[in-house]
């Protein structure tokens, strides 16, 4: 898999597990809010259900209840429906009444019963029958004229409650009501004789559990059927005469969550993250394209790839070290090729001139002295010269070098590098002169390859000195670090040319004769040697005027203990 398609699936990943973990919590909320209104719906619905109840119970009919119901919709802003239970037929409608659309809606429902439960307390139950009968024809009487008043427009008021059977009374009604209603409270012979053949129905003996064996088990199983049945019967005689059970319908609101529209939804926010996605990850990949297109052209030769820098962060430094890298093989594959070609040419004279000599003295057209031989043993010492500064080079760059650390007195260092080209300088008419002020003045190095590089520089300061002048070598304390300087009065190097002299086989004089002397190679050779030694090296010159290198090196306490 590549890296763009992993950098585009971890994205589209992310955003899909964002909006997968939205949804969740989406639909979490959603059914928490789902089963709060539902609580609420199914309070609402009791408090209806209480309110129309009670209605029934202390008016003893359902005329005039559609005002309540009216009422009720208004506050509540639901719609109600009530129909009997027995045969369904609508009763109230407040979409009717309100003059609002009827349209199929989610129900809430509950049974709505207004009829009284026969009560009896425990000492009563011994005479339950003949309290029944009266409680039936008393509710009766009761119910008629609660219903008359209501239909006559007074609110009866129930003022007391016996054996479950209320009594009512009246506020402020008209005299001639009050009459009317009075008047109609009739008993029916035959109603009263209904009632004596049902309550004759539930005799205690007929109640009692004949395979019980304990006497006392079998007395209470039957009183409890007695009263189960007294109450049965009593529901019974007053249904034809208190309100009928309605069914109560109100209108639900529709909370239930579809998972389609969330499914829908989540398709159309995911297409655009997705093609959001697509495009950032087409932005964000754009460099590391470009990187890879140049590192695989420079991989086949095109040293000279670039890839532009633009912004910042991970990517613009990834850029911007590329470049840096590709910038430094550049010059490493040029100055490679400009070292092959320095090192052709400078063994091309000498290889020239022993094969002239070597084809000469094979043709007859020369001698074999010893003059010649001198010349033939030079030009294969230069050869010579060239391969072992190479070689050191090398190794240095490489950190192959090897090193003897000691600790190294910088004064004695330049007495013994003086000695070394005295005689040299003694046959180019140069005097060397060694400034050492400080003869406790220390450093911890290998001594042959700092005399090594020392030597470098003065046998270019010897080569570029004038006949009589004089070559410095001065050691002195700086800090915390140690100066050596090779100081000459000699032609001095051009401004343009001072960026090149640690360069190899980088020489002043163009012609690069061998009078010129050297391989072209000290420089480098002691400027790595001194990299080598934590140390830097740096020159100053004026054209005319001589050229000063100064070696500077972390100084040192003292010197090596003696065991």
């Amino acid at each position: 898999m590549t890296f763009k398609i992993r950098v585009f699936v971890l994205v589209a990943l992310v955003a899909l597990v964002a909006m997968g973990v939205s949804t969740y919590l989406t639909l979490r909320f959603a059914e928490s809010e789902v089963a709060a209104s539902t609580q609420t719906q199914q309070q609402t619905l009791r408090e209806i259900s209480d309110r129309i109840t009670e209605y029934g119970r202390d008016h003893g009919t359902w005329e005039r209840v559609a005002d309540l119901a009216r009422q009720l919709a208004q506050q509540t802003g639901k719609r109600i429906r009530l129909e009997t239970q027995q045969t369904r037929v609508v009763i109230v409608d407040t979409a009717l009444l309100l003059h609002q659309p009827v349209t199929p809606v989610a129900e809430l429902t509950a049974p709505i019963d207004a009829r009284p439960q026969f009560e009896l307390t425990d000492s009563e139950w011994g005479k339950g029958r003949t309290l029944v009968l009266e409680s039936m024809e008393r509710y009766r009487q009761e119910i008629r004229f609660a219903a008359c008043l209501t239909r006559s427009g007074v609110d009866p008021v129930a003022i007391s409650v016996s054996r479950g059977v209320p009594t009512f009374s009246y506020v402020a009604a008209p005299p001639v009501v009050v009459q009317d209603c009075q008047a109609g409270l009739v008993s029916v012979p035959r109603a009263l004789t209904d009632d004596e053949a049902q309550v004759a129905q539930c005799d205690p003996t007929a109640q009692a559990d004949s395979s019980a064996q304990d006497p006392r088990r079998a007395k209470a199983t039957a009183a409890a059927g007695e009263q189960t049945c007294l109450q049965e019967a009593f529901l019974t005689r007053i249904s034809g005469t208190g309100p009928e059970p309605l069914q109560l319908a109100v209108a639900a609101d529709t909370t239930a969550i579809s998972a389609t529209p969330i499914a829908l939804a989540v398709s159309v926010v995911s297409v655009p993250i997705i093609m959001c996605t697509l495009l950032l990850s087409r932005h964000v990949l754009r460099p590391i394209r470009e990187l890879t297109l140049a590192a695989r052209r420079f991989g086949q030769g095109a040293l000279d790839q670039r890839v532009a820098v633009t912004g910042g962060g991970e990517l613009a430094q990834l850029a911007l070290d590329f470049n840096h890298m590709a910038d430094s093989l550049q010059r490493s594959e040029e100055q490679q090729r400009r070292m092959i070609a320095d090192v052709a040419h400078e063994l091309r004279t000498p290889l020239s001139n022993l094969r002239a000599y070597l084809e000469a003295l094979e043709d007859g057209l020369v001698t074999a002295d010893a003059a010649l031989f001198h010349s033939l043993h030079e030009e294969v010492l230069l050869q010579q010269r060239i391969v072992d500064d190479l070689q050191t080079l090398a190794l240095a760059e490489a950190g192959r070098l090897r090193y003897h650390w000691s600790t190294v007195s910088l004064g004695e260092l330049l007495d013994s590098c003086r000695r070394a080209h005295l005689s040299s300088a003694s046959t180019a008419a140069i005097e060397l002169e060694v400034v050492a002020p400080d003869p406790a003045l220390f450093v911890r190095a290998d001594a042959y390859r700092l005399r090594q590089a020392l030597g470098n520089l003065v046998t270019n300061a010897v080569r570029h000195s004038r006949a009589g002048s004089t070559v410095t070598l001065s050691a002195t304390r700086s800090g915390q670090s140690a100066l050596l300087t090779v100081t000459d009065r000699g032609s001095g190097i051009a401004a343009a040319d001072r960026a090149h002299v640690f360069d190899r086989f980088w020489r002043a004089d163009r012609a690069r004769s061998r009078s010129s002397g050297g391989s072209g190679l000290g420089l480098a050779i002691t400027r790595q040697i001194v990299l080598d030694h934590q140390g830097e090296i740096s020159l100053t010159s004026e054209v005319g005027q001589g050229t000063a290198f100064t070696i500077r090196l972390p100084a040192h306490d003292g010197p090596d203990p003696v065991d």
